[in-house]
């Protein structure tokens, strides 16, 4: 009996990022967009409600950890999968995520072809897991082979991040003296936001920077950094 389309709720505080992983889903034989989130509240609520078959979900997010929503996921026993999407490097958080039981981990910035074939590994895992009615040996290490996820990219050197862009985000960021947007930091270096915000979070693993939440009156907390302060 062929697979149904799986259905995929995407989860970044980036809407423009969570917009592109949406549309990239909607793309792919197989799966079917249920919804998008940008923090760990809505994740968790959007879960309950939609009951996904896989999540992609960012590590940041501007009321905590993704890795909480994972625990929250496993806590209220729905049946999905993990895709955990992160600028982190963090071994504690890869180690974590694998603890509690995720498909895969990607590592940003990452190109198209590397999402694809996380979706493309998913859907065969699915494939596999409902191809029999009587698993045998074969049939678990069949599952076991699937879900074997690549070596962690955060345990490799870095790729995409440029020696001289993030000197220069980095000075930018210092002599700002207060906290900064990523658009803000983007603006005066010259590159997007999106691309400030990948250096930006790259100077927070290496301790060099802070990453601060701005609370308003109405809204979800706006995202600052800082140089950390010796």
């Amino acid at each position: 009996m062929p697979l149904d389309p799986l259905g995929v709720l995407v989860i970044d505080d980036d809407f423009r990022i969570a917009q592109l992983h949406a549309r990239y889903v909607e793309q792919q034989e197989g799966y079917r967009l249920l919804g998008v989130a940008h923090d760990c509240a809505g994740a968790l609520a959007r879960a309950r409600e939609l009951r996904p078959d896989l999540v992609i979900l960012d590590v940041y997010l501007p009321d905590g950890s993704g890795i909480e929503v994972v625990r929250g996921i496993r806590d209220a026993q729905l049946r999905c999968d993990v895709i955990l999407i992160t600028a982190a490097k963090e071994i504690e958080i890869i180690e974590e995520g694998f603890r509690l039981g995720i498909f895969d981990y990607l590592l940003k910035p990452f190109g198209p072809d590397i999402l694809r074939d996380a979706l493309r590994k998913f859907r065969q895992y699915r494939e596999q897991l409902g191809s029999s009615s009587e698993p045998d040996q074969g049939f678990v290490e069949g599952l076991k082979r699937l879900r074997a996820a690549r070596a962690p990219a955060a345990l490799q050197p870095q790729k995409g991040i440029d020696a001289r862009t993030l000197d220069r985000i980095a000075a930018i960021l210092k002599s700002a003296g207060e906290a900064r947007t990523a658009e803000q930091i983007g603006r005066v270096a010259g590159v997007s936001r999106s691309t400030a915000r990948v250096y930006l979070n790259h100077l927070v693993e290496r301790g060099e920077a802070d990453q601060v939440l701005q609370y308003g009156t109405v809204g979800r907390p706006q995202v600052l950094f800082r140089t950390r302060k010796a």
